[in-house]
């Protein structure tokens, strides 16, 4: 029996076989298409539940298969009602779905299984003929709620709460107002991903997972994410080490900040907050000594009796409103408007550790760092920095180009700034818009803000508007040509163009992240000739299929495994021939057997790296990794390296920020003029990731809760959403 993949998703593998073999009438066979059926989980109040059968490819003949009910633990009838059936494909159809009855008022105590079988396949094969179904038990359903925190809090040493900040510095009619947009820094701050950065369900689910499978090292990975997730509640725990949690491992060596108390502490739960990033002192900000969130904040005993300072962009700030409000005073300082502030926790790298767990060691002695995210590495190796252009330029932009406001309600005769001497210093007013790439977080905030204990405090109109803030951000990252076509033949060739306007390798950070093209051709008839990286309504283009197979997946391979050969990410391509094939720009992460691997701590290196570097960036500029000189952090890996069109300049004074990729479409058959639609197409996160994550597993995984089974459910009911960066459409002569 096959490992159960847990979740059941409409997956659409449209790949095209090249016919094997034949006759001689120069006529391509027929495609015979695949048939696999995914597993699925059942919560335990679950009366039924469907399972989904798809087809690899479309066929041009009817396909049929039978399917039967088997049973397991779970019986017929008292825990499902049994069933056999067929399934007919009508030509162009790829998904079907079965419906079984699950017994109501079932015993639902313990988890139970049972399979449904496929045969008799008719003009297709059986790829994957056997779907486990997972009736769980109350411990093992999905859904929970995050604790519930409050938003006052109050102060905890030299942290406050975000609504003592807003007491000066919220918007009025006439204070910190465009456009009647209030754009005060609280207001633009409490729908971000910053103010989220706990409550954020995806990442909830990764840190439950590598310390489920490192489950010694559970106190150092828990207290290394909350460094930067939970920065305030992080700081003020290990400035009272009483607080922490002692690590068996020493890897901590004063303990550590759990996991679990950072979801009922409020300071925690407030995320990235005005009183963590504006107390960021300037120490090794920029070096290596201050990522991976190594920031320095002075505690109360470094303090003294002088009250903490608060950092911020404009001279001579008036002070005595805050002193009287807080415990703060305000400061002006250049370094909370660079953008190595930003790469305190935007630059981060992991320690490796191989697949028995233990530390992976360079020359024995230096402990492997991954470079899981270097977006300040990439800005710095880039036209960017010399064009004046820094993180906040983009991702906290002024709301219009020389925009001033006095920046706090008391004094009331505040004056605007930036004032005059400011601008002379280029200082701007930066909207804490914080956008970003991640509208699918967003959504998922928004949708199920009751159950990650937001509801109070946020609301549905507030995401929908950071939502629309990050696809304006977007909109702008990259263009999208083609550039020239031609007819040689029966062949139609297609130069499609990207060029980066990020100051960051796009797609930049989170290794989940991955950019496409999804290219289409049809003839004058209206027929499509060639389609390559379609989208379904499930977030899943075909290949993932292949992405997500429990070979792929695993975390030890079996002997023979290959990773390209087993079709679990696809290469870079220059050019493209075949609609199987995708124009997939990612990162892909390896551990030490160069095997591709999901685990972070796994990561060893990259396997493929064709993410699009940004303008300017050179060869000569990259950045060495600090544990292994042999590994360029913010690097080409694979194919790309090789691709004279992929960020061409490289060598010399620049490059671009480009790749072009070359579509070969048969055009036999089909009628003139053609019209050629190309998108480029965003997603934060890829399936793999979701489905990679086994700590849900009913029989090993977490007792209770769980953060990874309750992600699966939401990426279930609201599947990734894609984001369409931009278009390009052509029609030939």
């Amino acid at each position: 029996m096959k490992t159960i993949k847990w979740l059941s998703f409409a997956l659409i593998y449209m790949l095209t076989l090249t016919g094997c073999g034949g006759d001689d009438s120069g006529e391509t066979p027929p495609t015979v298409p695949q048939i696999s059926i995914t597993d699925v989980q059942a919560l335990d109040t679950a009366t039924s539940t469907e399972i989904t059968v798809t087809l690899s490819a479309t066929s041009t003949q009817t396909v049929s298969v039978s399917y039967a009910t088997a049973e397991g633990t779970a019986t017929d009838p008292e825990d499902f009602v049994a069933q056999t059936g067929t399934l007919d494909f009508n030509v162009g159809e790829t998904s079907k779905t079965i419906l079984i009855a699950l017994t109501d008022g079932r015993d639902s105590s313990i988890p139970k299984a049972f399979t449904i079988n496929l045969s008799n396949p008719v003009n297709a094969t059986l790829l994957d003929a056997q779907a486990n179904v997972s009736l769980l038990d109350p411990v093992h359903s999905a859904m929970f709620n995050s604790p519930a925190y409050t938003a006052s809090w109050g102060s905890r040493s030299v942290f406050s709460n975000a609504v003592a900040c807003a007491s000066c510095h919220a918007g009025t009619s006439t204070v910190m107002n465009y456009n009647s947009k209030d754009v005060s820094p609280v207001t633009e701050w409490k729908h971000a991903t910053m103010a989220h950065s706990l409550n954020d369900p995806i990442f909830n689910a990764f840190v439950e997972e590598e310390a489920h499978i490192f489950p010694d090292k559970k106190v150092f990975i828990e207290d290394t994410c909350m460094r930067c997730h939970a920065p305030m509640a992080y700081t003020h725990a290990h400035d009272n080490i009483e607080l922490l949690t002692a690590d068996p491992t020493g890897l901590a060596p004063d303990g550590g900040y759990p996991f679990a108390q950072a979801m009922i502490d409020p300071h925690a739960r407030e995320g990235v907050a005005c009183t963590a990033c504006h107390q960021v002192q300037p120490d090794n900000l920029g070096n290596l000594a201050s990522m991976s969130g190594h920031y320095k904040i002075k505690s109360e005993a470094e303090n003294g009796a002088v009250d903490p300072a608060i950092f911020g962009p404009y001279s001579s700030p008036i002070g005595q409103a805050m002193q009287n409000q807080t415990q703060y005073t305000p400061q002006q300082a250049e370094h909370i408007s660079i953008s190595a502030m930003c790469a305190s926790c935007h630059n981060l790298y992991t320690p490796t550790l191989d697949l028995n767990g233990d530390p992976v060691m360079i020359g024995g002695t230096v402990l492997a760092q991954f470079p899981e995210q270097t977006p300040y590495w990439e800005w710095l190796n880039s036209r960017y920095p010399t064009d004046g252009k820094n993180c906040q330029t983009c991702h906290m932009a002024e709301p219009a180009p020389g925009y001033t406001t006095p920046i706090t309600t008391r004094p009331t005769n505040a004056q605007d700034r930036p004032n005059a001497t400011d601008t002379i210093n280029n200082k701007v007013f930066s909207a804490h818009e914080f956008v970003g790439a991640n509208t699918y977080l967003l959504t998922l905030l928004k949708t199920y803000n009751d159950e990650l204990g937001i509801a109070d405090k946020t609301t549905s109109q507030g995401f929908d508007t950071k939502i629309a803030e990050s696809r304006t951000l977007l909109a702008s990252a990259a263009n999208l040509s083609i550039v020239s076509t031609s007819i040689i033949g029966n062949t139609l060739r297609v130069p499609v163009k990207i060029v980066n306007n990020a100051g960051h390798k796009l797609p930049a950070s989170f290794p989940s992240r991955r950019v496409w093209i999804h290219l289409t051709v049809t003839d004058n008839n209206g027929t499509t000739l060639f389609e390559s990286g379609a989208l379904d309504a499930n977030g899943r283009i075909a290949k993932d299929t292949n992405f997500t197979a429990n070979k792929c997946l695993e975390i030890h391979k079996e002997v023979g495994f290959d990773s390209i050969t087993d079709g679990c990410y696809e290469p870079h391509h220059d050019v493209i021939s075949n609609p199987s094939q995708v124009a997939i720009y990612e990162g892909v992460l390896g551990d030490v057997n160069q095997d591709i691997t999901h685990v972070l701590l796994h990561a060893r290196q990259y396997i493929k790296d064709n993410r699009i570097p940004p303008q300017g960036w050179t060869l000569a500029g990259q950045h060495t990794n600090p544990a292994d000189p042999a590994i360029k952090d913010d690097g080409i890996v694979g194919l790309a390296n090789a691709d004279i069109n992929f960020a061409p300049g490289a060598d010399a004074g620049g490059s671009d920020g480009s790749d072009t990729v070359t579509y070969e479409v048969d055009i036999t058959g089909g009628t003139p003029p053609y019209t050629i639609n190309a998108e480029l197409i965003l997603q934060t996160v890829k399936p793999s990731f979701v489905l990679a994550m086994h700590a849900d597993d009913p029989d090993h995984g977490i007792e209770g809760d769980s953060f990874v089974r309750r992600l699966k459910y939401m990426y279930t009911e609201t599947p990734p959403i894609a984001e369409t960066l931009t278009t390009a459409n052509t029609t030939t002569p």
